[in-house]
C-alpha cells in the first residue's frame, strides 16, 4: 500500500476546537484558538493566523473529539506549513 493511501485511512475529517500554544515566528508567545481539519492518532492539522515556523513546538489542547474524547492535551513539532493568500496558514503537526 502506497504512503499516501495509508496517510488518507489513518486520516479522520474533523472539526473539533482547538487551542494553541507555542512561539511565533519572532519569537513571542502566543495562544490562538482554532478548529482541527482532520485528526489522527500521530497528528493533527488546523489554520492559524499566528505566523510559526515549521518544526515549531506547540502545545494543543484538542475538546470534543470523536477520536480523543471531551479533552486532550498534546506536544506537537510542526511538519508543514502552506500559506494561504488570504494569510492564514495551514499547519500540519505531528505529535511527540
Amino acid at each position: 500500500m502506497s504512503r499516501t493511501k495509508r496517510y488518507d485511512r489513518e486520516r479522520k475529517t474533523e472539526s473539533s476546537r482547538l487551542s494553541v500554544k507555542g512561539t511565533d515566528a519572532k519569537g513571542a508567545p502566543f495562544h490562538e484558538d482554532t478548529k482541527t481539519i482532520d485528526i489522527s492518532e500521530t497528528g493533527v492539522s488546523f489554520y492559524l493566523t499566528t505566523p510559526i515556523w515549521v518544526d515549531s513546538h506547540l502545545t494543543i489542547e484538542i475538546t470534543s473529539s470523536s477520536l480523543f474524547g471531551p479533552k486532550h492535551s498534546a506536544q506537537a513539532k510542526v511538519v508543514r506549513i502552506k500559506v494561504n493568500p488570504d494569510k492564514r496558514q495551514f499547519v500540519a503537526a505531528r505529535f511527540d
